[in-house]
């Protein structure tokens, strides 16, 4: 593997996968007319997804004939890493161009099918080569801003705009994931449900601006209660929230929702129609090892049962409901 030192790490970079040494130091040598570009190199198809596993290049520069393997069988692989990577609903893309000593039709046209972007004959001109590097990497560039901006309005839409944790639509997607996964791997999955106590009251006496002032409050301090990085809490709606912790039974449930309790608690915001003269919320808990003949929609309806529960036993407390 190869790597020319070229100044800024923040530039495009581009590999080239070739077997012949010399090849490849040809290829790397056109490439340096390009000052915005840092270069890679590999001889091998393995060395090559190495690179790519590492640090995911920009451009790729792919011989059809590697002694390992195949550019079109590794551009095959490529193309499904990028397809596994698609966490947005837009999959990243690298311009794969292929390099090839033989100008086959069919070779061309399979290596279009498996991926490819473009296919040039060796010798391969030098004024080609860069306007197509140049051109490819601009797109490349466009459809990278777009995955972002894509992402950045996916996050913006997941979010609820008042407290800025996750919102409703984000819970429902999440609990449909974490409930297919613990059914896949056999585990509990519990919520947590939770309302802040005489919240009508508290808007009626301070007015909403202090009533929104709360709510970011308690969604920070429920948010911060929660240590693992699979755990979520989310505003379900109005003053209560909700949190999905995957992998938890009832007694783990419990003892998150009790921390959750004692942070809300431990803000102190004066109330003075609420529990000791301050701001409390009470927590219903419910458990469940997911099968195919329930739903979340269950799990669900435990939890808003033991969240009635610990309200009608005084509010301020957790309460763990069996359904």
């Amino acid at each position: 593997m190869f790597e020319q030192s070229v100044p800024g790490r923040n530039k495009a970079s581009v590999l080239v996968v070739d077997p012949s040494a010399a090849n490849r130091a040809q290829l790397c040598e056109c490439l340096g007319q390009l000052p915005d570009i840092r270069i890679l190199a590999a001889p091998s198809g393995e060395c090559a997804l190495a690179m790519i596993r590492e640090n995911w290049p920009n451009m790729i520069l792919l011989d059809t004939a590697l002694q390992d393997t195949d550019g079109i069988t590794l551009t095959r692989t490529i193309r499904s890493w990028e397809r596994s990577r698609d966490e947005i609903g837009v999959s990243p893309w690298t311009p794969i161009i292929f390099l090839s000593s033989t100008s086959s039709e069919e070779i061309l046209a399979e290596g279009i099918l498996a991926g490819g972007d473009d296919f040039l004959c060796k010798p391969v001109s030098e004024v080609v080569l860069l306007a197509k590097i140049r051109a490819l990497l601009r797109i490349a560039t466009r459809q990278q801003e777009i995955c972002h901006v894509h992402s950045q309005l996916k996050e913006i839409a997941s979010l609820d705009s008042l407290t800025g944790i996750p919102n409703r639509r984000h819970f429902d997607d999440t609990l449909a994931v974490e409930w297919k996964r613990c059914l896949r791997t056999d585990s509990p999955l519990s919520l947590v449900l939770s309302d802040v106590d005489f919240f009508k009251q508290f808007n009626d006496i301070y007015g909403h601006q202090a009533g929104d002032v709360c709510l970011r409050a308690v969604a920070g301090s429920l948010a911060e209660s929660l240590f693992r990085v699979e755990d979520s809490v989310a505003r379900y709606g109005g003053e209560e929230f909700v949190a999905i912790l995957p992998g938890t039974d009832a007694a783990g449930a419990f003892a998150v929702a009790e921390r959750m309790r004692q942070s809300a608690h431990d803000l102190r915001i004066p109330h003075e129609r609420g529990i000791n003269g301050q701001v409390s919320c009470s927590f219903g808990v419910a458990s469940m090892q997911p099968t195919v003949d329930n739903a979340p929609q269950q799990l669900l309806r435990i939890a808003d049962a033991g969240l009635y529960a610990a309200k009608q036993a005084g509010r301020n407390r957790v309460s763990v409901s069996l359904g």
